[in-house]
């Protein structure tokens, strides 16, 4: 199972979990995909989201 973009984030650094709380909180209320709300907060770039979406998308489990 693939891990859920935030944790693929946190995992590499990329975010705290402070800002992906923050984050969380902005979605719900914007209806917006986690990744774009984390660009609009200028927490990671579009390049940042790419390579994590890549990552993600290879099913990487650590376990």
């Amino acid at each position: 199972m693939a891990k859920l973009i935030g944790q693929v984030l946190m995992e590499s650094g990329m975010i705290t979990i402070d800002e992906l709380t923050e984050a969380i909180e902005v979605q719900k209320s914007s209806g917006q995909k986690l990744g774009d709300v984390l660009i609009s907060l200028d927490m990671i770039t579009q390049e940042e989201l790419e390579m994590a979406l890549e990552f993600q998308n290879e099913g990487y489990d650590e376990d």
